[in-house]
């Protein structure tokens, strides 16, 4: 492992965040349109789907209670259709509250694109390294090389800054 001088780190964020206030039309702007573009399309109508299949199988359930109370079924068959109903069932609550989740992520990811956003219209070009700044938009620093660092954003971009 070689040793990398923290000034030369803060030096690279400041670059970095100059370029973003500088280029946030070309860079950040595009991001929240396709952020907000792709969450509100993909996970509404998949979640929509998901509980549509769940109602499906409510109403499944009610008719097979329905035999069930009329004797038409015998009670292993019934048992049986009625557990595979409620696996369907958990595993379509599982997918939903996985879309909840990734959406819930997605919605942090467009506020964060926000902040920042906001941040660099208002911004002038930075000549000394903030750490309240660091602090609020960088999530994690990877050292590539000597010469190399990514900056992962709390937005989640990874930005690359050559020292």
């Amino acid at each position: 492992m070689l040793f990398i001088r923290e000034d030369k780190v803060e030096q690279a964020f400041v670059t970095m965040m100059n370029k973003l206030i500088f280029g946030r039309k070309f860079i950040l702007k595009p991001l929240l349109e396709n952020l907000t573009a792709m969450s509100q399309s993909e996970n509404t109508g998949e979640l929509q789907e998901l509980e549509n299949r769940i109602r499906k199988i409510s109403e499944q359930k009610e008719m097979l209670i329905k035999l069930m109370a009329k004797k038409y079924l015998e009670p292993a068959l019934f048992n049986m259709e009625l557990r595979k109903l409620d696996k369907d069932t958990e595993t379509y609550r599982q997918q939903i509250e996985t879309l909840t989740l990734a959406t819930n992520e997605e919605f942090y990811k467009i506020q964060e694109v926000r902040e920042l956003l906001k941040f660099t219209n208002k911004a002038k070009m930075l000549t000394a390294f903030n750490e309240d700044l660091f602090e609020r938009y960088v999530e994690k620093v990877i050292v590539l090389s000597r010469k190399e660092l990514d900056f992962q954003l709390k937005c989640g971009i990874t930005l690359r800054e050559r020292m």
